[in-house]
Order: C-alpha cells, then sequence, then structure tokens
C-alpha cells in the first residue's frame, strides 16, 4: 500500500514536472518564433527600409545590420539573421518567418549608394530590416549596441566568465544542480534567496524572460526556462546571448549593455583589442555593475578584477606570471564619451510620457514599437552640433551657451522621425522640441497670410509697404516696423509680404483680415490662441518646436491636420494600413499658395541660403526671429523645425537664417539623400491651381519688358486679368483686379 502510493506520488509529482516545463518550454518557443531580439519588453526604433537610389555605403550598412541583430556569415534562429558583405556587394539571408520574406537579399552599392536591390534574384523596390532597440532599462539611456557572435568574443574574455560566473557552462544544461542546492539551502525559512548557483543560462533567462524578484517561485520559473532554452540553442548562442544582454553599469546619462558597449565606453576600444586585465574588470562587473564600477569605485573595481584573474588561473586559463602581471596593472579608462553613444534619449523620455499618459504602460512591461528613424536621428544630432560648435565662438565670451532643438516628421502621418532636444542630454534633460515655449517670430506669418487667402484675398492684392500707424479697438495704435528698418516706400503684393517678410504689410493684412479670425484659425493648425493684438501677426504668441512642425505639416498636407505620432503600436509590429486621424483646416488650394510663396522665400526671399542645398527637391520655408532664430521647412514628405536660443531667454541677436537655417538645410540634404522618399522634385499639386506669370513688382500678368518676372500659383478667382502698364509701351490701365 505504501510502495502504490509513493509510485503514485512520484507518478503524479513527474507528470506535474513535464506538464510544468512544457508550459515553459510554450514560452520559449513563443520568443523564438516571434524573434528573440525583438520580441521583449521595451522600446524599439522604426525599422530600416533599405531601397535603390539611398545614399548609404558598405560599412554603415553592416553596422546596422549588427545593431538590429544581424550577424556575420552564420546565425542560427535566434539571431534576426546573417549578412557577408564582399566588397560592393552585401547579402542579407533573414531568419524571419513572414510569408513571402525573401531568402536571400542582396544589396548592390557604387559609391556611397545603393544602386540595385534584389531578393532571390527578383529585383526589390524596398527591403525592411528588424528594428533596433532603443531601450530595456527605461530608467537609463541605452547606447548604440552592435550585436557579437560567439567566434567574436575574445577568448580572454570567455574565459574570465566563465571563469567567474559558470565555470561549468560547457557541461551543464542549464541548471547547475549542486550550485542550486547550495542556493536553495541558504535561506530555507525565508521565501528570500540568494543569487548563488545562477548559471549563465539561468542569468541570461532572468535578464529577458523573469522580474528581478528574489522567490522561490522566480528561481524554479528560471530553472524551468533554463532547461528549455538549452534544449532549443546551442551552448554558443546562449553564451552570446549572455554577452550581448548583460548589464554593466552607467556611465554618465547611459546604461551600458553588452560586452561590446562596454570595451568602447570604458576603454574607448574595440573588444577585440581588450587586454586580459581589462577582460577581468569587465567579467568582474557582471555580479554587481553599481558596487564594482571602475568609475565609482575603482578600488573595489580592482580588488574583484584580481579575484577574477585568481579564478582564472585556478582554472588553468592564464599562468601565474600572466596573473601577477595583470594584477599589477591600475585600472585606466578611457575619456567618458558616452553621451556620444546614446540613443535619442530626450525621444525617449517622451515616448515614456506619452506611453503612459495615453496606453498605461511603458517599455518596462510592452514592447513599444517607436516612430524613431535612427539613421535621420543620428543625422540631427550631427547637423545640430555642428552649428552650435560654430555659434560657440560667436558667443565665446559668454558665460552661457545657447540651446537647440530639432524636430523632423512625416507631414502626412504625424510620424516623429527625429527629435533632438537639447544640446547635452547628461547637462541637461529639458526637451526643447516638447516643452519650451518660445516666440516663433516670423514663422508665424504663414498663418496670417493663409486665413487672409481663405477670406478671399488674392497673392497679388497690393499693400503699402512704408512706415504706418495702424487703429484698432476704435482707439488704440500699432506702429511696427520691418526688421532692421527698410521700407521700399511702395505699393506690395500681399505674395512678396511673406516672401520679403515685411512686418508692416503683414500687420495690414492680419487687420484687414480680423485678428479673431486669425487665432481661431490658429487653433485649428494646433497653436496656442493667440491674445487678439495686431502684434500677433508677428509671432508674439509663445509655441513649441513640435508644435510648429506640426503646423507647418497642413501646408504640405493638402490643408490636413496630422496630429504628431511617436508611438506606432504596442505589443505588436505595426501595421502598414493604418490612417492617421485628420482634420481639414484650409482649402487644398489655400495650402499649395502658401507653399508657393514659401519655396519663393527659399528661391528669392530670407531664407535664399538655403537655395539649392537638396539637389532635385522641392523645398519650401520660413525664417523667424526674435529673442531667438528659428527655420521652419518641409519637402514634399519631410517638415522640420530647427530653435536656437538661450534657456534664459536672453537676446540671441542673430537671424532665423544666420542661427538655425545651416542646421535645417544640412539635415533636409543628408536625410533626403539616405531616405529619397522624403524628398520629391516638386510640390503636390491640388485641382484648381493655375500657375500665372506675373511682373513680381505689381502682381499684373507680366509683358516682355517686365524686369522681374516670376511665375506664381493662384486660383481662377484670384488670378491677375490685366497685362502690365508699367513697362514698354502699352496703354494705361486703371486696375490691376478686373473683378474689383
Amino acid at each position: 500500500m505504501v510502495i502504490t502510493l509513493l509510485l503514485t506520488v512520484l507518478a503524479l509529482a513527474g507528470d506535474a514536472l513535464v506538464r510544468s516545463y512544457n508550459y515553459h518550454a510554450q514560452i520559449i518557443d513563443a520568443r523564438l518564433a516571434g524573434g528573440y531580439l525583438t520580441s521583449r519588453p521595451g522600446l524599439y526604433a522604426a525599422p530600416r527600409v533599405l531601397q535603390a537610389g539611398q545614399k548609404f555605403t558598405v560599412e554603415k550598412l553592416v553596422a546596422t545590420l549588427r545593431r538590429a541583430g544581424y550577424l556575420e556569415s552564420t546565425a542560427s534562429g535566434v539571431w534576426s539573421g546573417s549578412f557577408t558583405a564582399k566588397g560592393a556587394v552585401v547579402e542579407i539571408r533573414p531568419t524571419s518567418q513572414i510569408t513571402n520574406q525573401p531568402r536571400l537579399v542582396r544589396v548592390t552599392f557604387e559609391g556611397e549608394h545603393i544602386v540595385e536591390l534584389t531578393g532571390d534574384g527578383v529585383g526589390l523596390e524596398l527591403f525592411t530590416l528588424e528594428p533596433e532597440i532603443l531601450s530595456n532599462d527605461l530608467s537609463s539611456k541605452a547606447g548604440k549596441r552592435e550585436i557579437l557572435a560567439y567566434n567574436e568574443i575574445p577568448p580572454v574574455l570567455v574565459h574570465a566568465i566563465l571563469s567567474i560566473e559558470d565555470r561549468r557552462f560547457f557541461e551543464h544544461s542549464g541548471v547547475d544542480v549542486k550550485g542550486l542546492a547550495r542556493a536553495l539551502l541558504r535561506n530555507v525559512s525565508d521565501e528570500k534567496i540568494g543569487q548563488g548557483g545562477s548559471t549563465i543560462t539561468q542569468q541570461l533567462v532572468k535578464n529577458t524572460y523573469l522580474t528581478p524578484e528574489k522567490t522561490f517561485r522566480r528561481k524554479y520559473a528560471e530553472a524551468m526556462l533554463s532547461l528549455a532554452l538549452e534544449q532549443r540553442l546551442s551552448k554558443q548562442d546562449i553564451f552570446a546571448l549572455y554577452c550581448n544582454e548583460i548589464y554593466l553599469g552607467q556611465r554618465g546619462a547611459v546604461a551600458v549593455r553588452g560586452v561590446k558597449e562596454a570595451s568602447r565606453v570604458f576603454f574607448g576600444k574595440e573588444l577585440d583589442q581588450i587586454s586580459l586585465a581589462e577582460a577581468a574588470l569587465l567579467a568582474g562587473m557582471i555580479q554587481s555593475p553599481a558596487r564594482y564600477s571602475p568609475v565609482h569605485h575603482p578600488d573595489a573595481a580592482l580588488a574583484r578584477r584580481n579575484i577574477v584573474l585568481g579564478a582564472m588561473r585556478d582554472n588553468g586559463a592564464i599562468t601565474q606570471d600572466q596573473l601577477s602581471s595583470a594584477s599589477a596593472e591600475p585600472v585606466a579608462l578611457a575619456p567618458d564619451r558616452s553621451l556620444d553613444n546614446s540613443l535619442a534619449p530626450y525621444f525617449v523620455d517622451y515616448v515614456n510620457r506619452v506611453a503612459q499618459a495615453e496606453f498605461e504602460t511603458s517599455g518596462e512591461s510592452q514592447r513599444i514599437y517607436t516612430t524613431i528613424d535612427l539613421e535621420l536621428q543620428q543625422l540631427a544630432e550631427q547637423a545640430l552640433k555642428r552649428q552650435m560648435d560654430r555659434l560657440d565662438k560667436v558667443y565665446a565670451g559668454r558665460n552661457v551657451k545657447p540651446q537647440a532643438a530639432l524636430v523632423a516628421m512625416d507631414p502626412h502621418t504625424g510620424n516623429v522621425l527625429a527629435m533632438v532636444g537639447g544640446r547635452n542630454y547628461a547637462e541637461s534633460q529639458l526637451n526643447r522640441v516638447t516643452d519650451a515655449h518660445r516666440q516663433p517670430g516670423s514663422t508665424f506669418k504663414p498663418f496670417v497670410y493663409a486665413a487672409a487667402l481663405e477670406d478671399g484675398m488674392s497673392p497679388i492684392q497690393t499693400f503699402m509697404d512704408a512706415p504706418r500707424e495702424f487703429v484698432y479697438d476704435r482707439n488704440k495704435t500699432y506702429r511696427p516696423a520691418n526688421y532692421g528698418g527698410g521700407y521700399s516706400m511702395r505699393e506690395v503684393t500681399l505674395r512678396a509680404g511673406l516672401v520679403k517678410s515685411l512686418n508692416v504689410v503683414t500687420v495690414d493684412v492680419a487687420l484687414q483680415t480680423g485678428l479673431a479670425r486669425i487665432a481661431n484659425l490658429a487653433t485649428r493648425f494646433g497653436l496656442p490662441k493667440p491674445e487678439r493684438y495686431p502684434a500677433l501677426a508677428l509671432g508674439t504668441e509663445e509655441v513649441t518646436p513640435l508644435e510648429l512642425a506640426t503646423a507647418y505639416s497642413v501646408f504640405v498636407n493638402g490643408g490636413l491636420r496630422i496630429y504628431p505620432k511617436v508611438i506606432a503600436s504596442v505589443s505588436e509590429p505595426p501595421g502598414t494600413h493604418n490612417l492617421p486621424p485628420t482634420e481639414q483646416v484650409i482649402s487644398p488650394t489655400t495650402s499649395y499658395m502658401i507653399t508657393n510663396m514659401l519655396a519663393a522665400v527659399i528661391d528669392r526671399g530670407t531664407a535664399r541660403k538655403a537655395r539649392g542645398a537638396v539637389p532635385g527637391t522641392a523645398i519650401a520655408g520660413k525664417t523667424g526671429t526674435s529673442r531667438d532664430g528659428w527655420f521652419v521647412g518641409y519637402s514634399q514628405n519631410l517638415v522640420c523645425a530647427v530653435w536656437i536660443g538661450f534657456d534664459d531667454n536672453a537676446q540671441l541677436g542673430l537671424t532665423g537664417s544666420e542661427a538655425a537655417l545651416p542646421a535645417w538645410a544640412e539635415f533636409m540634404q543628408e536625410a533626403v539623400a539616405v531616405r529619397p522618399d522624403l524628398g520629391g522634385s516638386n510640390f503636390e499639386c491640388p485641382e484648381g491651381i493655375k500657375f500665372v506669370e506675373i511682373d513680381s513688382t505689381n502682381g499684373l500678368i507680366s509683358t516682355v519688358w517686365c524686369p522681374l518676372r516670376e511665375l506664381i500659383a493662384v486660383t481662377e478667382r484670384t488670378s491677375p486679368h490685366l497685362e502690365c502698364y508699367f513697362h514698354g509701351n502699352l496703354p494705361l490701365r486703371t486696375s490691376p483686379f478686373a473683378e474689383e
């Protein structure tokens, strides 16, 4: 009877164990099927899209592939895929199980451009890589990681890690029974247990599957998952995953994850160049990165390093002479350049804020796929840094350096593609893209002119450009002045008022349109509602760069307002057919006429420095000068706003053309080069638009005698009907408007 009962208990226990193993094995299988590297909680960038014609090099593609989890030569299903680089050709072999996914993608380069893209021998328009991870640890910023294969990890580091963390790694099946028994017996009477006995496989499971709590239940799950993982992956893949995922502390504002990034951050060198002492230092940090930080606790780090060296000697990995020599070396760190390696820190902060507010979740508990394009993000950071380096020379005598912000977005979807909220995240975490409200100056003027066009004014209607005093609210007066104090002292067209950024003309247009009408329209564009004073026309109501970039998107989006978006999807990869919410703010013809005027701002107006900045691409934009410098502009598929100023609102003393425009032009040029789809040789012209050549001095139809001729966009109702009578021998006409 007792034997039967015992056998029954054992059978039930065995069955429960099998069912428990199968349950945990399913968790492992789901992770592997979804992509081990891209199926864990965290923030993910928008996937990189390759296409023929884009500016790209073999070296840059190789680095991108490594960051996205592709390994060189060969790779198992745990990685995103493999690739080989042979001269001007890179071959990619994805491991994804997506239907109709090519098994072999061939990318051919010529110089700095992709010239051909094929999948299984058939031409491809584009190919999408797996997304890069932005952050798994939201308490700090992540660096730019590149995935390592096992054979790329130096043997000296392999021996160091095995000696101190899991010397029997290549012998056990995922759980070291002796070590686990010691851990379980350590505090049998307490629910809390220590970390002793955790193998490398268990540590990997703990870091990528489980919460950090230290309970028997979690330890049991850790063991079962480890056993299942060992049945599905090779030892080499498990060790490589461990070395890529392990957290190794923090330097500056950046969390260091993975041994390759750690080598760069702490030693300033590639992983294959580290010494025995440096390998032992990294291995020693694994147990407690904070306690053994060589930055904050160099003495503790040195002592721990020497313990690792001793373990390596005991294991036969090094000799006594090597131990003595390495132990005598001091802990030497490279200068801190970790911030240069951080991934979009201001954007990551903003995504978390939006996720908590809109989805009541974060990247710590869900996979959040964002809209950021890391290639464009890097270009934005570089363009802004170069301009700030130039401006630092201008303000060398001041105690405070100017600050900067840049945001770029898709004007048709609202996807934020790049966001730089300041010049140095470690020094200031204020995101000036989203949280700095400043006067936009003349970048507000297009909204005044849009209201005027919507109200029925014509681009060729004329206004006096001369010192004037305007009366409003019956007995109040306002006397604006043009920037620099210059006036043409003659009638100019409405179009010229915007192109030349004439303050007096703009205020005249605003008062004739109606201040209330302009204020209400501004709110429909997504801008704060300005107070109804004549000065509103000159951009006195404070806005953020993100609000301004979103508002300018209306002009290139056929008059439709979109809403800025930083999260593409939660949990599942984003679909391709999700249409963004929109609102018709102005008519398509009005939006196109404003775009046509803003293109002239670059061609012959206040932004002439940007003429030809983006070859083969139609661009439009507007400078703004208040206490700060602004430039907001766009191509057919990319809008970008740049702000330069002082945090204390001190006078910058430079125009938007001098301060902000150079960074905008550099970014746009490089962005369209790497993503030609963001450009476009022309802006899409809606029905109802006609093009008329006018004399730009008076708005009449030009003749062969007119010295200043310009082709402009108008509607039939606002089109001129009389020829210019100021040049040549044509008879005098009394009015430039046939309908008035």
